[in-house]
């Protein structure tokens, strides 16, 4: 019998396994789990997942649990602080190379490393919002939606 894969996915790129740390080109990026309460100049942190499940079989196995498909998407959020800025510009540069980054390493590893009952992880969209702020900072954050697809027993 398998559960949802939901925390599974979401510990492995910013929990527990946290592979995103890792990767060339994140030095200096916290990587959380979830928002920090302190949040620093550059984090990555997972948010909300969400999707249907829909039966694949009538009836269950001899554990009682009917087989099901998941596909679930999982909000990973970027967001870049770039203080003493007169526009955004330069920190959705900053938060769009960190999307990469992370788009790369999920098209590279569309199992999560082989995550078990995972088939396939993909970015499905992206959604860009910066601001400022009276003390000079100057915000960007991207939202990348992961489409998580699985098949469950």
């Amino acid at each position: 019998m398998s559960g949802t894969i939901a925390a599974a996915a979401k510990a492995r790129l910013v929990g527990t396994d946290n592979v995103l740390t890792g990767l060339s080109g994140m030095t200096g990026v916290e990587v959380a789990y979830n928002m920090p309460r302190d949040v620093p100049e550059e984090v990555i942190y997972g948010g909300k997942i969400s999707g249907p499940v829909e039966l694949a079989a009538m009836k269950g196995g001899s554990g009682g649990r009917v087989k099901r498909k998941e596909d679930l998407t999982l909000r990973l959020h970027i967001r870049v602080c770039k203080k003493g800025e007169a526009t955004t510009e330069d920190a959705e540069a900053r938060a769009a190379a960190l999307s990469t980054i992370v788009e790369d390493y999920i098209a590279e590893n569309y199992t999560l490393g082989d995550l078990a009952n995972l088939k396939l992880a993909r970015v499905e969209s992206v959604d860009l919002d910066s601001w400022l702020t009276d003390d000079g900072g100057s915000y960007s954050e991207i939202t990348l939606s992961i489409a998580l697809m699985s098949f469950l027993s």
